[in-house]
């Protein structure tokens, strides 16, 4: 019988399973320890023993095949490993329509021991996937993507880089889709991101007593349609509204079980990243607010954790909270045309940025605190809010 090395989504590499050394798993012990998930069972046919790879990303696991990739700090695939120096400073950005700014020359600035791309990071909505692959390949070839290369690097996607504007669940090429997004960030062959349904996935950063899950959601790949009025009952953001269609999903059921298991992980700080606001009310635009079963969901399922959102789409920053605080970072290099924000009740900060910009989340472990700022081009913050540890628990 074939030995087998799990290692969860996030690229943690495990030592056991139920108490088995890593020397010792073998498909039967894995099999025991995930028996209730009713997977194909492993054996010398080569099409089962597929199936039963091909089942693990819905656990959260995947069969190892370079162990040594869940040590190397970089992007896609790569991880940092529990022991290292804990995370300080997190940028995160949105919505890139080039790959040249005044603004990506700013964040290459910042002090940054991660950079987090929320969506939106290359346009190609229009023009199919040649398209796509074109600019993804001039965004990869770049100044600012090179220069962030020297740090680790998550993405996640947003519906101008998944391939259809406010898409979802029913774009004909999302699987293309993914194949290019994977391409971009060099994912190896055996990434979940290449064998699973959508980008979703979860990294883990610094010692115990010190450690950040970095949480990336697929708001895309499986969300139902949105529900729509006519032009005349829209709101200032758009035709978009709530459902309350409870069979709707934002994520999806394989998402959602993944999800449940990868926040059982040990951690001492959670971001979730959401390519579409979590916690503003409902604008018309895209948000979780238009899917409410789906929003209540997610704080159950946070509650008594210490996480916090981080978002883009909206082409505005604005910070929010409702159940939890949700930090929005939006556009890096375009301004919005309105310059004003939609109406929300949940804004932290009556104060809102329009200009390209970008996020930093500091975490001040000696304070137990986390600082969020927005920077534009310029030297100053624009926003800039601090939130006790205590404070972040859901």
């Amino acid at each position: 019988m074939d030995t087998i090395l799990m290692t969860h989504t996030d690229g943690e590499r495990k030592a056991a399973v139920n108490g088995t050394p890593e020397s010792e798993v073998t498909n039967e012990s894995v099999m025991a320890a995930i028996g209730a998930q009713a997977l194909p069972t492993p054996s010398s046919n080569g099409m089962l023993r597929r199936r039963f790879l091909a089942a693990l990303p819905v656990l959260g696991l995947v069969a190892e095949s370079n162990p040594s990739l869940s040590a190397k700090p970089g992007i896609g695939g790569s991880t940092i490993g529990p022991g290292t120096e804990p995370l300080r400073a997190v940028v995160f950005g949105s919505c890139l329509d080039t790959h040249e700014h005044p603004m990506l020359d700013r964040t290459l600035r910042l002090p940054r021991d991660l950079f987090i791309f929320m969506g939106d990071n290359v346009y190609a909505d229009k023009g199919g996937i040649p398209l796509m692959r074109k600019k993804y390949g001039l965004l990869k070839h770049s100044h600012f993507f090179q220069g962030l290369k020297s740090k680790p690097v998550l993405a996640t996607w947003d519906d101008h880089d998944f391939g259809v504007n406010d898409g979802g669940a029913e774009h004909a090429l999302k699987r293309e889709a993914q194949v290019e997004f994977c391409d971009w960030l060099d994912e190896p062959e055996g990434s979940p991101r290449r064998q699973q349904d959508g980008v979703y996935q979860a990294r883990l950063f610094g010692p115990a007593g010190k450690r950040v899950q970095v949480i990336l959601l697929d708001t895309r790949y499986f969300r139902s349609p949105l529900r729509k009025v006519a032009k005349e009952q829209a709101l200032l953001g758009g035709t978009a509204v709530p459902t309350d269609d409870v069979s709707s999903t934002m994520l999806g059921a394989a998402q959602w079980r993944w999800l449940e298991q990868i926040v059982l992980e040990p951690a001492d700080l959670r971001l979730i990243v959401s390519s579409v606001q979590f916690a503003p009310v409902a604008h018309g635009g895209e948000c979780w607010a238009n899917f409410p079963h789906e929003q209540r969901r997610m704080l159950r399922l946070l509650k008594g954790r210490r996480a916090l959102v981080l978002s883009g789409d909206r082409h505005w920053c604005e910070y929010s909270k409702m159940g939890v605080h949700d930090f929005t970072s939006s556009a890096m290099t375009q301004r919005h045309p309105r310059g004003t924000p939609t109406p929300n009740a949940n804004r932290l900060l009556p104060t809102t940025y329009h200009l390209p910009n970008v996020g930093l989340l500091s975490i001040d472990w000696e304070t137990e605190s986390i600082t969020a700022r927005i920077y534009g081009e310029d030297e100053a913050a624009k926003l800039e809010l601090r939130v006790p540890f205590a404070e972040l628990e859901v």
